[in-house]
């Protein structure tokens, strides 16, 4: 965790957030691939953690839409899970992927070395990948730019005819992101985020499938939906110091049982100061300015 926190607001981070240690958000930004993992890594990257729901929660609960906060069924009501990651490669243990909630390091073929952070959400409300980060910009942000690529596997199995628009998969298509400025007690959606079947003009479209290799017991449908670099408005402020939290969440599908496997991969967070710290700093370079050329005037 960035030494600059307080010792109190970290204690808050780990009692609220679920946190052992949060990324640096610095002024280079923030990117990450998951292709450290190897074909055989089972420990997650700084900052990252895994969620799901309750064990009481119902699986049909976000068929149309995920919620946000509440006591229960809700990304605020989600619970931290234990435990590492699940190694395996999509195109020879498909089966085996998607039999329970967890959290898997993926490849699409086994000699490949591109790594995928994914969830396969199984009798509970969903799951959630959630990065951690603190603001090490040394000024104030009141947004961020994000981009990622929502990887998508399923087996070919298709909807029923009566699920309108949504050809491969869930209900929700995809990843929803949701981000947090009080340690995960309150989150907000990013709505022009969440992903759709269909063109609509605002949303991103989620892939259907572009590849296919053999593997477990089906033909495995392989795409990716690319989001690209996205402001995000926070709506206040982030400290010097403080942290943002970002949950990536996974509904769990009704009509497809079980669920398809979703990973996330190439995620890039970017941070701009707030505007204000930009023109102080800018301020205080105008006036050093004036000092050294009184200066070289005497």
């Amino acid at each position: 965790m960035n030494l600059r926190i307080k010792p109190l607001l970290a204690i808050c981070l780990l009692a609220f957030g679920g946190l052992a240690q949060a990324a640096d958000l610095g002024g280079a930004g923030y990117a990450e691939n998951f292709d450290e993992l190897g074909s055989t890594g089972k420990t997650l990257p700084t900052g990252w953690t895994v969620w799901t729901g309750a064990s009481s929660t119902s699986h049909s609960t976000w068929t149309t839409a995920i919620t946000a906060n509440g006591s229960s069924n809700s990304v605020a009501s989600m619970v931290s899970a234990t435990g590492g990651i699940t190694s395996a490669l999509l195109d020879t243990s498909f089966a085996n992927a998607k039999s329970s909630s967890a959290a898997y390091n993926l490849a699409h073929a086994a000699t490949s070395t591109d790594r995928t952070l994914a969830t396969s959400a199984t009798g509970t409300d969903g799951m959630a990948l959630q990065l951690a980060l603190t603001n090490a910009t040394g000024s104030a942000l009141n947004g961020i730019y994000v981009s990622y690529d929502i990887d998508k596997f399923t087996d070919g199995v298709k909807q029923s005819s009566t699920t309108a628009g949504l050809p491969i998969g869930e209900e929700l298509p995809g990843y929803e992101l949701f981000f947090s400025l009080d340690s995960g007690s309150t989150w907000t959606n990013v709505a022009g985020l969440n992903p759709v079947s269909s063109a609509d003009g605002v949303h991103p479209v989620i892939a259907t499938g572009t590849s296919a290799a053999s593997g477990g017991t089906a033909p495995l449908d392989y795409s990716v939906t690319s989001i690209g670099k996205t402001w995000v408005s926070f709506g206040s402020t982030v400290a010097a110091g403080q942290s943002v939290l970002l949950r990536w969440v996974d509904d769990n599908a009704v009509n497809i049982s079980p669920d398809q496997v979703i990973g996330l991969n190439n995620v890039s967070v970017s941070a701009v100061p707030e505007p204000d710290s930009i023109a102080l700093m800018a301020a205080g370079l105008g006036l050093l300015g004036v000092s050294l050329r009184r200066r070289l005037q005497k």
